[in-house]
C-alpha cells in the first residue's frame, strides 16, 4: 500500500475513534514521515467527515503544552460545525481518550484572509478580526498512548487532539482591552485549579493569530468569514473526567462554562 493509502487508513481509524470512542494502535501512525504526511492525514479526515468547517483549532502555542505534547512548535486543525457549542453546553466525551480542556482566546473573523504569495502583517491580520470570544476547548487523544509527549506528527493527524469548543459572549468592543495582561481562571466543580493570562500564548493571542494567518496561507488555505480561530491554551492543559463543572473566567471578557459527561455509545454523526 501507498503512503497515500496508508495516510487515508489512518484518517479512517482516527476518525471512527473521534465519533465511535476508542482508540488507535500508536503502530498505525508508522508511516507518517514528516509533519506534511500528518496534515493530509488531516485532509482525509475532512473529506471523511464531510462536515461544515466552522473554524481552525490552533494549539501547542505556549511552552509548557509543547513540552507536555512533544510538539516542535504551534499545530493547526479545521474545527467542525457539531462540535462546537455556546456557553452553558454540556460535552460528552469518550472515557479512554485522555479528555482534558484549556481556557483560549478565540477571535471570529469579519473578512476573508485567502493564501497569497506575500506575507500578511500583525495589522492587515487584526484589522480582519471582527470579536472576541472567551473559550474553552475540549480535547483528547485517539492514540492508544494519550497525549503525554505525543509528538508533532501524530498530534497533527488526530486533529491537533481537538474534540470541542465551547464559546462565551461575544465582544466587539475588544481592541481597548490588554490581552497580554488579561487573567483566566479556571474553576472546576467551584475550585480553582488554574490560572494563566494571554501572554502565556507566544507573548499575546494577536501574535498566535499572526502565524496562523501566514501557516495556513502558505498551505493554500483560508480564514473565511465568519469563522473562529483558537490561539491555545493560557491555563495549561487540565485532565477531566465524567461529571466535571468547569468555568472560565476571563474577567471582563466574561465567563465560558461547560460540563463533562461520558459516552461510551457513539456521538451519533
Amino acid at each position: 500500500m501507498g503512503a497515500t493509502g496508508l495516510q487515508y487508513t489512518l484518517a479512517h481509524r482516527l476518525w471512527q475513534a473521534r465519533i465511535h470512542g476508542g482508540q488507535v494502535p500508536v503502530e498505525s501512525a508508522a508511516g507518517l514521515t514528516s509533519v506534511e504526511d500528518a496534515y493530509d492525514v488531516q485532509r482525509g479526515i475532512e473529506a471523511l467527515a464531510a462536515m461544515p468547517r466552522s473554524g481552525w483549532k490552533v494549539g501547542a502555542t505556549s511552552r509548557d503544552a509543547q513540552r507536555s505534547l512533544g510538539a516542535d512548535g504551534p499545530v493547526t486543525a479545521p474545527m467542525f460545525a457539531p462540535f462546537c457549542f455556546e456557553t452553558p453546553a454540556t460535552v460528552a466525551v469518550f472515557p479512554d481518550q485522555s479528555s482534558s480542556v484549556e481556557c483560549e482566546f478565540a477571535f471570529r473573523f469579519a473578512r476573508d484572509l485567502p493564501p497569497r504569495t506575500d506575507a500578511y502583517s500583525l495589522r492587515e491580520v487584526v484589522d480582519a478580526v471582527g470579536s472576541l470570544l472567551p473559550a474553552i476547548e475540549v480535547v483528547g487523544g485517539r492514540f492508544e498512548d494519550g497525549l503525554g509527549r505525543i509528538g508533532q506528527a501524530r498530534l497533527v493527524a488526530d486533529m491537533s487532539a481537538h474534540t470541542a469548543f465551547v464559546s462565551g459572549r461575544e465582544m466587539i468592543d475588544w481592541r481597548g482591552v490588554d490581552l497580554e495582561a488579561r487573567r483566566v481562571d479556571l474553576f472546576r466543580n467551584g475550585r480553582a485549579v488554574r490560572a494563566g493570562t494571554g501572554s502565556d500564548v507566544l507573548g499575546s493571542p494577536l501574535r498566535v493569530l499572526h502565524w496562523t494567518a501566514n501557516h495556513l496561507s502558505g498551505r493554500g488555505e483560508s480564514i473565511e468569514a465568519g469563522q473562529v480561530v483558537t490561539t491555545g491554551t493560557c491555563t495549561g492543559i487540565l485532565r477531566v473526567s465524567h461529571g466535571d463543572d468547569l468555568v472560565a473566567d476571563f474577567g471582563v471578557l466574561g465567563r465560558v462554562e461547560a460540563r463533562i459527561v461520558e459516552d461510551p455509545v457513539g456521538l451519533g454523526l
